[in-house]
């Protein structure tokens, strides 16, 4: 086996080690409670092997007044939506949405995934590199 060989396999196992690395630590989710819908929250490792992210977005109608607050963590199981649950005399609607990817709970689009966005620059370098030892 050549040297030029050996490097080309020793890019690419290294490129799919960093790519699989993040995952095999466990799913990371968004994780706050009742918080407004338009606020941050901060990321944490889901404790459940088989988990979803999971974000709640409730909106209630008070005196005149709509309110929209967001849930999202991680739980074992998806639960359904609520729609128009009365509760103390105020309507209540929660969407919910569930996903398995990390930190796909975010009620507030994001640009993504840091370590997708990682991934995809890896592949990009990864490529260029075994092009020019080829």
């Amino acid at each position: 086996m050549n040297s030029s060989h050996t490097m080309k396999s020793s890019v690419l196992i290294i490129l799919v080690a960093l790519i699989c690395a993040e995952r095999a630590q466990g799913l990371k989710c968004y994780s706050c409670l009742g918080v407004p819908y338009e606020t941050s929250c901060p990321s944490t490792t889901c404790t459940y092997s088989d988990g979803f992210c999971v974000t709640q977005v409730a909106e209630a109608v008070v005196d005149s007044h709509r309110i929209k607050v967001k849930n999202s963590q991680c739980l074992p199981f998806c639960p359904s939506n609520l729609e128009n649950v009365e509760i103390l005399g105020t309507t209540l609607k929660v969407n919910t949405t569930c996903c398995k990817t990390d930190l796909c709970n975010a009620a507030v689009p994001t640009g993504g995934s840091t370590w997708t966005m990682a991934g995809v620059l890896l592949f990009s370098l990864g490529s260029v590199l075994l092009q020019t030892l080829l």
